[in-house]
């Protein structure tokens, strides 16, 4: 799965869904990145997530 950088806007790669949270404008999803399995601090709204 690949993430918008908040930084620049650039996609990056490597990451998976570790949890969907429903929410009152939609669902939230936290991530992990697969290179060391660590879960980010943050969560993203959908449309800034999309498949490889």
């Amino acid at each position: 799965m690949q993430v918008r950088n908040r930084f620049d806007q650039a996609w990056v790669s490597g990451f998976e869904v570790a949890e969907r949270r429903p929410g009152a404008r939609g669902a939230r999803y936290r991530l992990r990145r697969q290179s060391d399995r660590r879960v980010l601090p943050l969560s993203f709204d959908e449309a800034e997530l999309r498949p490889d």
